[in-house]
This record gives structure tokens, sequence and C-alpha cells, in this order.
């Protein structure tokens, strides 16, 4: 007579876990797809059923492609700084000195905020009447630099991309230190030896071993840039202020949802829905040919 198995211990700890997650994620995603197919403002009954009509307007949304595109900057900004500026610096804390910890705990400082805490700084030291970013550059003499930074359309998306960009370098910096320590000191050793300059030793020895870094980097900044909100929001709003110049696909989909400020102003749930839907298989359709691309690189070094 066979024994009957029974569930291993650690499944009935999984048990709660996953009931509260299929219950409060799964489900909720799952409900989304089928809602989107009809017209719902998100209050009282769901109105009639129109198939993929929101996401035919989602395409033709001139605002939402607005969005898109300040998506898109952000993320091409986002990316050349962190392949540049935050890889030199990883390079410097990977230097030993005695400082080299409390500089760390500086530098990784910004990621452990909240992107809402984050927001409400910048938003501070961009202020014209009580911030401190015009004030210094009078007391250095550039006076004539000084800017109402966040109310021009022209600099406020580029104000948003130094906020982001200062939370981000924190934790690309830590995954850029990590893959530092993977490469063998012997190799450098070896190619200095062999009369390998600075510059030679970084580019044919640190670089090849940094690319599994960089595909982890460059994978999260894509999800970090394309989910953008928190800090957006706050700054921004969900109107996008100035004029929408800082408008994302997160503070439009927010919108359209929960609506934007007006109290004349209607909600468009289903079609919010929809919004993110479509931003979710942008972003999974990004993810995947940056992580097929930069796989390849990988096996090209290894």
């Amino acid at each position: 007579m066979k024994a009957i198995r029974r569930p291993r211990p650690q499944v009935w700890f999984l048990l709660p876990a996953a009931a509260l997650y299929g219950a409060f994620f799964i489900l909720p995603t799952l409900a989304s797809y089928w809602l989107a197919l009809y017209d719902w403002s998100g209050l009282g009954p769901i109105g009639s059923f129109i198939g993929l009509g929101n996401f035919k307007r989602v395409f033709q949304d001139a605002e939402f492609r607005s969005a898109a595109l300040h998506n898109v900057w952000i993320f091409l900004a986002l990316a050349l700084m962190t392949n540049t500026l935050t890889l030199f610096l990883a390079i410097l804390l990977d230097r030993k000195s005695w400082l080299r910890g409390p500089y760390r705990a500086i530098i990784f400082l910004p990621y452990v905020l909240s992107p809402v805490v984050t927001g409400f700084i910048f938003e501070i030291l961009l202020s014209p009447n009580i911030g401190v970013v015009n004030p210094g550059l009078e007391a250095v003499g550039l006076g004539s630099l000084q800017h109402e930074w966040l109310a021009d359309p022209s600099t406020a998306l580029w104000a948003i991309v130094i906020a982001l960009a200062w939370q981000w370098n924190a934790l690309a910096t830590v995954i850029f230190m990590a893959g530092l320590q993977n490469v063998p000191p012997e190799m450098k050793e070896a190619a200095v030896t062999d009369g390998a300059t600075t510059w030679k030793v970084f580019r044919h020895v640190t670089l090849p071993y940094l690319a599994p870094a960089f595909t982890v980097v460059n994978v999260l900044l894509a999800i970090f840039a394309f989910r953008a909100f928190d800090l957006v929001y706050v700054i921004g709003g969900a109107i996008g202020a100035p004029n929408g110049a800082t408008l994302v696909m997160g503070t439009v989909i927010y919108g359209n949802a929960f609506g934007k400020g007006s109290y004349v102003d209607t909600t468009r749930m289903s079609y919010a829905m929809a919004e993110g839907i479509v931003l979710f298989l942008v972003l999974g359709i990004i993810a995947a040919i940056l992580l097929v691309y930069l796989a390849r690189r990988e096996r090209r070094v290894y």
C-alpha cells in the first residue's frame, strides 16, 4: 500500500503569502484585462462592451504619445549618464581608501529615500522663492543663469531627469561596484606587465568583465525610466505642469483613472487600464530586446 504523500512543511508557510499575492495582484491584474474591453468610468455599473476600442484610442491619443516620448527621452538621458558618469564613479569608489565606506553610504542614500521625498527635495531646491539653486548661481557670479526651472516647459523635464538620475545613480553604482569585484586582479597585473596603459587595461580587461553588470543595470534602468511616476507626479502633477511638459505614461494613466484634480473632470478607468496594458507590453518588449542584445554581448565576452 502506497503511503499518502503530504505537502512539505514549507508549502504551508508559502500558502498565506501566495494567497495574498493572488488576491491583491494576480486577480486584479487579470480583471484589468477584462475591464479594458468595456466602457467604464470606474464608478457605478460597468458600461457597454467595446472590445478593442480603448486600445485603438490609446494609439490615437496625442497626449499618451507625447508622454511616451518623454519616457523615451528620460530613458536615453539616464542611460547616457549611467554608462558613463555612474561607471566612472563606481571605479573611483572601488579604489582602496579609508573613506570608502562613508562614501559608499552617501552615494547609496538617495536610493533609500522615497521617490516622493526626492521629488519634494528637488521642488524646494529649484523653487525661485525658497530654493538654493538660483541664489547659489548668484553667489558664484552666474546670476544670468537664474531661471524658473520648473515653470519653463523647456527645462522642467530636464529637472526631472536630474532628480531621477540622482536617485537611480545609487543603485547603478552599487551594481557596477559588485561587477568590478569579478575582475581578476591577475589579469590586470598581466596587462600592466605587458605594457598596457590604464585606458587599455580598462577597455580590454575591466570592461569585458563588466558585461553582466551592464545587462542588469540597463534592464533595470528601462523598468525604472518607463515606470517613473511618484517623483514626476510630485513635481508636475497629473496635468504634467507646465503645459504638459512633464507628462509621462504613469501620470497620464493616473489622471485618466482618478481625474486630474479638476472638479469637472471625469474618470475613465477602463481606458486607463488599456493604457496600463499598453505600457506593460511596451516595457516587456524593450526589456526583452535589451536582454537579448546584452546577453549576446556577454556570450561574446565569455
